[in-house]
Order: structure tokens, then C-alpha cells, then sequence
């Protein structure tokens, strides 16, 4: 399923406003484990009534992921690629002050700036950050409190 523009008769009044972590973003290409549960999200903001946000760098992280998938080859990835864009994630550009607090996050939670940028996100859009990732991102970000979620 794919959205090519916002409806408006669609879209809702209030949307739940949300970062995805690019491994969410790479279930909507790949079955694998909770894939549905990450599509359900892709589905609401398809239908208005959640709006997912991304950084800049999710389309490299998912780009590269599916890029070493075994079921990937160069046509499906750049299939992949352009279906994601089509569906108009809301995308916040890197800044100097996005970057500043996701190295404090990185930092204070032990994790790679790749993995403290989404929930630095979330935390300047006041909204949830999103992610599959159990072990590392999960368990240390929310251990420190921060607005993160396991799909």
C-alpha cells in the first residue's frame, strides 16, 4: 500500500505523533519477526491517524539493512526505496541541536549516536520513539527514561 499524497478527508484531526526507529522501517520490507505489528503503524499514518517521523539518516540505515538482506537484490532494494518514499514520512533534517542531544543521549545511555538520533527526535517533537531493537536500544535508552517504546 503505498500514499501518494496527504487526503485530506482522510487524515484526522489529531494524529498520534510518532518517530519510528529505522528498524521499524526495514519490517515493511522484510518478514521478519513483530513485521505486522510494523506495518499496523505504517497502515495509521497511511489512513491519518498517526504521524511518523523519521531523521535523514533512517533512508541510509534502511537502505543499508535491506542492502544485506539475502532476499535482497539491487532491483528490490530500489523498489523498496521508492515505495518508502512515496509514503511521505514527516523527515527532521539534522541540526546542530538535534545532533547535540542525541550525543548527550548516546552518551548517557551508552549507545551509538545512530541509535540515540530517533529518540532525540522524539523527545524535540514531544512524541514516542518507536524501535525493535531490544537489546541495545531499547533496554538502555529506557532504563535512563527517556520517551522510547519496543514494537
Amino acid at each position: 500500500m503505498e500514499w501518494c499524497e496527504r487526503d485530506s478527508e482522510v487524515a484526522q484531526p489529531n494524529p498520534v505523533k510518532t518517530v519510528l526507529d529505522s528498524s521499524i522501517l526495514v519490517k515493511w520490507f522484510s518478514e521478519e519477526e513483530k513485521t505486522q505489528e510494523a506495518l499496523a503503524l505504517r497502515n495509521e499514518h497511511i489512513e491519518g491517524s498517526r504521524e511518523l517521523w523519521v531523521s535523514n539518516l533512517s533512508f541510509y540505515e534502511v537502505a543499508n539493512a535491506l542492502r544485506y538482506k539475502p532476499t535482497f537484490n539491487n532491483k528490490r532494494l530500489i523498489e523498496s526505496l521508492n515505495s518508502l518514499f512515496k509514503l511521505h514520512l514527516n523527515v527532521e533534517p539534522e541540526t546542530a541541536p538535534l545532533l547535540a542531544e542525541a550525543s548527550s543521549i548516546a552518551y548517557k545511555c551508552n549507545v551509538s549516536i545512530y541509535d540515540a538520533v530517533p529518540v532525540a527526535l522524539a523527545k524535540r517533537k514531544r512524541a514516542r520513539c518507536i524501535t525493535a531493537d531490544r537489546e541495545t536500544q531499547y533496554a538502555r535508552i529506557k532504563a535512563k527514561g527517556y520517551p522510547i517504546d519496543l514494537i
